[in-house]
């Protein structure tokens, strides 16, 4: 399975590479299948590079899907087009306009074309615009970029519609966040929102432009921070009745939780590998960090092969495996067989995890800063706080005099959290800065390899000595 799931990693990378895009005949997938079950009924060692070639082939299938459709799109790169779709995700709204991702993509006034692949929108203000909604536009369809195969700059809408009933989840969200909107006043409630439910939409521009300055962007990005708190939450309450009980209703949580944010990269990484921890705690045994990663990565590149170039999806994966690779070694490294006291593992998590996304951020925005782990010490410590005030405002809305005092605390709180992140992003001499889009920088990575080889020398000198 490691194998396996290491084939369609490595897969997806040489097929965007080299865009190939000839493997998209169902006939692969009968040709992967076969491969598979011989490997488990008769398991060889060999079969292990079969299992390899078997994932590459499942990623060259996949990833020709995405390929020829991006290849169709692009002959109507600076032409007129009418394109439908859905939107995916929250659209994000600021003073310059509304930005969707438009999926299930259809050309033509009749949609007779369909395609995978997705448009990057820039609409003018339409509040009415939600996640889920199909809409057909008209307009000058321009070079896509990064995960996006197209662009489109303010194009027409000429229908909108909305299924019903619609996303009885995100209505329920939405008749949440009106509770806590109408208490707590912005910009607090909108970094509240993104702390609760990841919706970005709304944060001021200077605010979220300091968040990546100060390292805190994980913090505004729903992902696995969010989902172990609901998942020791539903542990303590329901672990009283059984575990059976926790596994359940922590899985329910999850996927409620999962379903409110939308289906971001960051939220797929950290959601599966939440339930895959809990199925393991549930039947008493450990899994691998690293074989989790492995196999989780491939799962969600087959979900969409363009996650491997989605900067969301490349920071959730390396942060998390900084906290849970390298964080027990810089421990160890560093406090011996000790253990660390809250503040000593507060910036040993820290650490770990800004150094391996020190070179994804460095290669995409050329910025860094010095005191980031500082920033990280004062807002993560209370985080689970004020995520914890924000829901209880929205419960206790509408209650006289507890909502003013829950409301009231919750602002506080929130109001030193960008009190914190203004401060420490405005120091502009502790800020690094370099040309984007420098290769070099993944050198550092060479750098945090230290705690490993040190780790091996001791295992080197100990067998010695046993010996």
């Amino acid at each position: 399975m490691l194998a396996f799931s290491a084939g369609v990693i490595l897969g997806t990378i040489l097929a965007l590479i080299f865009r190939i895009n000839y493997f998209a005949s169902g006939w692969w997938i009968l040709v992967v299948v076969g491969l598979f079950l011989y490997a488990f009924i008769r398991p060889r060692v060999f079969l292990i590079v079969v299992m390899l070639v078997a994932g590459m082939v499942l990623a060259f299938f996949r990833a020709s899907t995405e390929l020829i459709g991006e290849y169709y799109i692009r002959q109507f790169f600076d032409k007129t087009v009418v394109v439908t779709g859905i939107i995916d995700g929250d659209p994000e709204t600021d003073e310059k306009g509304t930005k969707i991702k438009l999926t299930g993509l259809e050309f033509g006034e009749s949609g007779e074309v369909k395609l995978a692949g997705s448009l990057y929108i820039s609409a003018y203000k339409n509040y009415k615009l939600a996640r889920g909604d199909k809409v057909t536009l008209k307009g000058r369809l321009a070079s896509g970029f990064g995960t996006y195969a197209g662009y489109m700059y303010r194009p027409n809408i000429v229908r909108h519609q909305r299924p019903e009933p619609g996303d009885l989840i995100l209505k329920v969200r939405n008749w949440f966040s009106d509770r806590i909107k109408k208490l707590v006043p912005e910009p607090e409630v909108n970094l509240g929102m993104s702390y609760l439910l990841g919706m970005k939409s709304g944060l001021p521009d200077d605010l979220s432009e300091n968040l990546r300055i100060v390292g805190l962007v994980h913090i505004v990005v729903a992902s696995g921070a969010h989902l172990s708190i609901l998942v020791e939450i539903a542990k303590k309450i329901f672990g009283k009745i059984s575990r059976v009980a926790a596994l359940f209703f922590s899985i329910i949580f999850i996927l409620f939780f999962m379903a409110m944010v939308g289906w971001t990269p960051s939220i797929l990484r950290a959601g599966v590998m939440a339930i895959l921890t809990l199925i393991t705690w549930f039947v008493g045994r450990k899994i691998s960090p690293i074989r989790m990663i492995v196999t989780v990565m491939a799962g969600t590149l087959l979900i969409n092969p363009m996650f491997v170039i989605n900067l969301g999806w490349l920071l959730s994966f390396a942060s998390f495996g900084g906290i849970m690779i390298l964080g027990p070694k810089l421990t160890k490294f560093f406090y011996g067989e000790k253990k660390p006291g809250f503040v000593g593992e507060t910036v040993v998590t820290t650490l770990s995890a800004t150094l391996m996304t020190l070179p994804i951020t460095l290669y995409y925005y050329g910025t860094i800063s010095l005191i980031s782990v500082v920033a990280n010490l004062l807002i993560l410590p209370t985080l689970s706080y004020a995520m914890g005030l924000m829901f209880l405002t929205g419960v206790v809305s509408g209650l006289p005099f507890v909502e003013t005092v829950v409301a009231f605390i919750t602002e506080k709180l929130l109001e030193f959290h960008i009190a914190v992140v203004n401060f420490f992003g405005s120091m502009e001499y502790f800020l690094v800065k370099i040309p984007e889009e420098q290769p070099a920088v993944f050198l550092i990575y060479t750098i945090i390899m230290v705690p490993f080889l040190f780790a091996l020398k001791k295992k080197v000198v100990q067998f010695k000595h046993e010996r």
